[in-house]
Formats: structure tokens, sequence, C-alpha cells
């Protein structure tokens, strides 16, 4: 595809300048008329180039994938592999090795890739696209990992905004296909993951170090995991030596993934709970009956539509908070996560929480991305991770 030139505003310059590079399309005089995955060669005022970029009107930007001063003049396989071996030095830098630990390989602008991101898995890997047109520079992303790391194959999936069920995510192999079910490894964890299915393959790369993390707060505790998805957090809990682990989630299907993955790590299920159902639900009922937990750990989707029950990030985080404090004796742990770049503070929705239900607490530490998620100083709102632990009295 031919570069189409468009101009900048003096503006957007400076935004450049300023390590901007996801820039909103109505922001650049004729961006918009530009066919998805469009290669643009970005333009001063005075008609000097400044960057070349990808058109992403399905996600209003254009994204810039390198400046002039860089010494790339087109997006091509020199600029991809420049980006890719410069981030997998990065993860190499900080002792991540596919062998032995899952992690993030490129995420996206912060490694110079803009609405890219890959998932490592052992010998396999799930790269991600954020629109229909960057899907092809994804894919020779895809094939320069498997060169560079020896990699086995990777799943290219397609995360666009129209992406509403599991079932219906477009994805392609690069290499040779994985099987339907893998193991990943975390230091001595191990945790099934099922990459050929959906977005969601069982595993949440951002949260690796808070899984590990949890370990200095567990032992001998009473845990209740709320939202508990494939039990990951649960298994981190009872590895650490948590009394009891009950596990809540609205899927029966998950459920049976948990279990499974507490057999992966020698833990034997019948000595912990599993519950199936919504979770406001469990815990209002937990408190009228007056159930106590010395751990309490909530990491909700953003939003979901599942038939039994409807939950959504923004209008009902701040009730279930409420309700789970509650649930707190003296001296009680309470873990917060959330991914939404929309919510407020964690540390403001808790307190809020704690003021209702008539006590108090302590901020015991506040956390994020861990450092194979890199950003960019200039787009803070992409470090959207937010992981927040409170003592209650």
């Amino acid at each position: 595809m031919a570069y189409h030139a468009l101009t900048l505003s003096k503006e957007v310059t400076d935004w450049l300048e300023a390590g901007v590079c996801d820039v909103p399309l109505d922001n650049v005089e004729g961006a918009a008329r530009c066919e998805p995955g469009q290669p643009v060669r970005l333009l001063s005022p005075a008609g000097s180039l400044c960057a070349i970029g990808i058109a992403d009107p399905e996600n209003e930007l254009v994204r810039v994938m390198a400046l002039e001063r860089e010494g790339f003049s087109s997006i091509d396989s020199r600029l991809l592999r420049a980006r890719v071996q410069r981030a997998l030095e990065l993860r190499a830098g900080f002792g991540l090795a596919r062998e032995n630990t899952t992690h993030r390989l490129i995420h996206g602008a912060g490694d110079g890739l803009s609405g890219l991101g890959v998932d490592v898995y052992g010998e396999f890997g799930v790269a991600y696209a954020y629109s229909r047109g960057l899907m092809s520079i994804g894919r020779t992303v895809a094939q320069l990992l498997l060169e560079e790391l020896g990699l086995a194959g990777l799943v290219l999936k397609l995360r666009g905004r129209d992406v509403a069920q599991a079932g219906s995510v477009k994805q392609e192999i690069v290499g040779a296909s994985p099987p339907e079910r893998s193991i990943a490894r975390e230091g001595d964890a191990q945790f099934e993951v099922h990459l050929l299915s959906g977005l969601n393959v069982g595993l949440f790369t951002d949260m690796r170090e808070h899984r590990a993390g949890l370990a200095r707060y567990v032992r001998d505790k009473r845990v209740l995991n709320t939202f508990s998805y494939t039990g990951s957090l649960s298994v981190a809990a009872a590895r650490a030596g948590a009394r009891s682990v009950t596990s809540i989630d609205l899927a029966a299907g998950v459920q049976k993934w948990a279990r499974a993955n507490f057999e992966l790590n020698a833990l034997d299920p019948s000595a912990h709970r599993f519950e199936t159902g919504e979770v406001m639900r469990f815990v209002e009922k937990a408190g009228r009956e007056g159930e106590t937990y010395d751990l309490v750990i909530v990491d909700p989707p953003t939003v979901s539509a599942a038939k039994a029950g409807v939950w959504s990030m923004r209008k009902d985080y701040p009730e279930l908070i409420a309700r789970c404090i509650r649930l707190l004796p003296k001296g009680g742990l309470l873990w917060l996560s959330a991914n939404s770049r929309e919510l407020p503070p964690l540390a403001t929705l808790a307190r809020d929480a704690f003021t209702r239900q008539k006590r108090s607490g302590q901020v015991l530490s506040l956390g994020g991305l861990p450092p194979d998620y890199p950003t960019l100083p200039a787009q803070a709102d992409d470090r959207y991770l937010q992981v927040c632990l409170f003592r209650a009295f």
C-alpha cells in the first residue's frame, strides 16, 4: 500500500517531540480518509518529514511507528526487527526467559509497536492486533519473533473494538500450531492455558508479579477469591500456605479449569472451596450469615454480560468493595485490582467504602503493571492496571 502524506499542525508536531505516538485521528487533517492500515508520512507545517506511521480509523488514531530522527524511512522488516530486538533485550535484562515464566514480549507503544501485543507461554505465544489494519504488521512481527526467540509458533488474534464474543475471534497461526491445551510455567507454578480459544487464554501475564507477591500475605489465612476465573490467584494463595481458599466465579467451566490448575500444582481441590455463582450475591449472603475471611481478593473484569448476571466495574465496583469489607475481621486484608482507565483510583473507592461501613483502613501497597509492560511517559493512560492492598480495622 502506498504511503499517504499528511501535514501536521504545530500542536501535533509538539506532541510528537514530547513522546506521544498515538495521535487522535481528528487532530490530523485528511487522516480520516485513509484506509485501515494505510502507511502515512507525517509532515511538519513546513513540509519536512517528522515521522512515519499507520492510519487506524477503527480506533480513531494515527499510530506513529518511528520518528524521522531514528533513521527509518519506511515501515519494513528492518524497522520491525529493530523494535523486536530492542523489546527482547529489555526482557532479557529483567531475567525473563520463555522457558520458565510467562511474560509479555511486546507491549504496544511502549515497545515502539503501537497497537500490537505479544505474550509468551513457553514455546508458543499469542499475538494481538488491535485492529484489522494492523494484522499485516502483526504477521511480520510474529514471524520475526519466531526467528529471534526460537518460538515454535504464535497465534495471531484480532482484538478489534467489535470483537464482543470469544467465539467470534479472528485468528491465524504463524509457524506451528499449539496444542489445544498447553502448560505455562511461572517459576515452580504451572497453569493450563488454551492458546487457540478466544481472546483470554486462561492466564493474564500482567498479573504475574502480583500472583507471586500474594505469598507474603496468605500463610495460614482464610482467603476468598472473587471473580476467580481459572484460579491462578487461588493457586498462588494455596501454594503459599493459605489455610483455605474459596474461589467464586459465575462460570462452571472455569471452575473446572481452576480445579485442574490446583491438581497441576499438587494441591488437593477438595481441601478448598469452589463456588459457581454471581459474586455480588455470594458476598452479600456471606455477610448476612456472618462469614469472615482474612484476605479477600477482588480482581473483576471490566464488564461482563453473562446470562446469569451483568457486571459493570464503574457501576458495581464501589458497592462490591463495601460488601467485601463487611467480611473482614479486624486486621483483615483487602486486595483490589482494576484494569479500567475510566475508573477512579482504587484508593479513593476503598476510602469511600470504609467510610460507608463505619470502619477505617490502611493502604499497605499500591502497584500496577510489571516491567515487561513498558509505557510512554507522554501516554500516562496506557498504564491501565491498578493493584492495591488495604488492611481493615
